[in-house]
């Protein structure tokens, strides 16, 4: 037996997924659950931190947010 890998874009998938479902001659092996969902609910919440941080770095380099210098935040401790 062979084995393909397709990427295919998500408004495309259901359908894509339904053909290949209707050949006989096709063994469809369902898609795994994204990593994300598979994370216990303190790790779920570490991750979500994470991604915002990502999105103020983002903002900061786009002129979005400002960040205060590192050097003030350690005077200040």
């Amino acid at each position: 037996m062979k084995q393909v890998i397709i990427n295919i874009t998500e408004n495309k998938f259901s359908f894509f997924m339904k053909l290949m479902k209707s050949l006989n001659f096709v063994k469809v092996v369902e898609p795994a659950q994204p990593s994300e969902e598979q994370l216990t609910s303190e790790k779920k919440e570490t991750w979500s931190n994470v991604k915002q941080g990502f999105v103020e770095l983002k903002m900061d380099e786009e002129g979005k947010l400002k960040f205060r210098p590192i050097q003030e935040l350690i005077n200040e401790l």
